[in-house]
């Protein structure tokens, strides 16, 4: 179970790297996947975190890149932390540094908790 989970996070994560972010919910997460942000927070669904993210996007001037850090997979459970780096809608620097929190269940992730440092 690990390999295949490990697999598919690194799959995940490689979408991730090149900017690819909706392609990969569209492609490793459940339908019902549970996406909680720091402040608690949450979205029910693939469909409403697939909605808030095109909106995110879409309010961004740029995306820079993504940097991972380091992944860990264990059973039915991976994480991973990231710098993401982007410009804001009104030209102003964005620097998220998360950690990835996830659980799966055959194949998808259907939790997602992100963690956020200074």
């Amino acid at each position: 179970m690990n390999d295949t989970i490990e697999a598919a996070e690194t799959a995940s994560n490689a979408l991730t790297q090149q900017g690819k972010i909706l392609d990969s919910i569209d492609q490793f997460y459940a339908d019902d996947c549970v996406f909680i942000e720091p402040d608690g927070s949450r979205r029910s669904s693939k469909a409403d975190q697939r909605a808030h993210l095109e909106a995110f996007f879409a309010s961004l001037k740029g995306f820079e890149g993504a940097t991972l850090h380091g992944q860990a997979v264990g059973d039915c459970f991976s994480a991973s932390e990231w710098t993401f780096k982007m410009i804001a809608g009104d030209g102003s620097p964005i620097v998220w540094n998360e950690m990835l929190v996830r659980n799966w269940r055959e194949g998808k992730i259907v939790s997602e908790k992100y963690y956020t440092q200074a």
